[in-house]
Protein backbone atom coordinates (compact mmCIF):
# COMPACT_ATOMS: atom_id res chain seq x y z
CA UNK A 1 0.00 0.00 0.00
CA UNK A 2 1.44 3.51 -0.42
CA UNK A 3 2.19 5.74 1.68
CA UNK A 4 -0.12 8.51 2.42
CA UNK A 5 1.20 12.03 2.84
CA UNK A 6 -0.84 14.29 5.07
CA UNK A 7 -1.07 16.81 2.61
CA UNK A 8 -1.56 17.22 -1.14
CA UNK A 9 1.39 18.95 -2.87
CA UNK A 10 0.31 22.05 -4.03
CA UNK A 11 -1.01 22.93 -7.66
CA UNK A 12 1.34 24.47 -10.11
CA UNK A 13 1.20 28.30 -10.16
CA UNK A 14 3.12 30.86 -12.30
CA UNK A 15 4.92 32.67 -9.75
CA UNK A 16 8.49 31.87 -9.06
CA UNK A 17 9.79 29.73 -6.44
CA UNK A 18 10.99 32.62 -4.33
CA UNK A 19 7.75 34.44 -4.52
CA UNK A 20 5.60 31.05 -3.50
CA UNK A 21 8.60 30.91 -0.71
CA UNK A 22 7.91 34.37 0.56
CA UNK A 23 3.97 33.62 0.16
CA UNK A 24 4.17 30.57 2.33
CA UNK A 25 6.07 32.75 4.79
CA UNK A 26 3.53 35.08 4.99
CA UNK A 27 0.63 32.49 5.56
CA UNK A 28 3.18 30.83 8.87
CA UNK A 29 3.39 33.98 9.83
CA UNK A 30 0.11 35.44 10.35
CA UNK A 31 -0.85 32.69 12.76
CA UNK A 32 -1.02 34.50 16.13
CA UNK A 33 1.51 33.45 18.46
CA UNK A 34 -1.53 32.32 21.12
CA UNK A 35 -2.96 29.41 18.65
CA UNK A 36 0.61 27.72 18.41
CA UNK A 37 1.04 25.40 21.50
CA UNK A 38 4.64 25.68 23.47
CA UNK A 39 5.79 21.43 23.98
CA UNK A 40 4.85 21.72 27.95
CA UNK A 41 1.16 23.23 26.83
CA UNK A 42 0.92 19.87 23.87
CA UNK A 43 2.15 17.33 26.86
CA UNK A 44 0.16 18.73 29.54
CA UNK A 45 -2.63 18.47 27.15
CA UNK A 46 -1.62 15.06 26.59
CA UNK A 47 -1.57 13.94 29.94
CA UNK A 48 -4.72 15.36 30.49
CA UNK A 49 -6.46 13.24 27.42
CA UNK A 50 -4.83 10.12 29.08
CA UNK A 51 -5.92 10.44 32.62
CA UNK A 52 -9.54 10.64 31.16
CA UNK A 53 -9.06 7.90 28.94
CA UNK A 54 -7.53 5.62 31.81
CA UNK A 55 -10.53 6.37 33.93
CA UNK A 56 -12.68 5.64 31.05
CA UNK A 57 -10.54 1.98 31.10
CA UNK A 58 -11.03 1.55 34.86
CA UNK A 59 -14.79 2.56 34.11
CA UNK A 60 -15.28 0.09 31.97
CA UNK A 61 -13.18 -2.79 33.88
CA UNK A 62 -15.11 -2.05 37.49
CA UNK A 63 -18.29 -2.60 35.52
CA UNK A 64 -17.47 -5.77 33.54
CA UNK A 65 -16.22 -7.00 36.98
CA UNK A 66 -19.46 -6.03 38.73
CA UNK A 67 -21.36 -7.78 35.86
CA UNK A 68 -19.23 -11.02 36.50
CA UNK A 69 -19.98 -10.92 40.09
CA UNK A 70 -23.81 -11.26 39.48
CA UNK A 71 -23.65 -13.18 37.04
CA UNK A 72 -24.44 -11.49 34.44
Amino acid sequence: MPRRTMIPPLPETNESPHDRFKRFASAILAVPKTEIETSEQVIARLQAEKRRIEAKIAAVKREKANRQKGGG
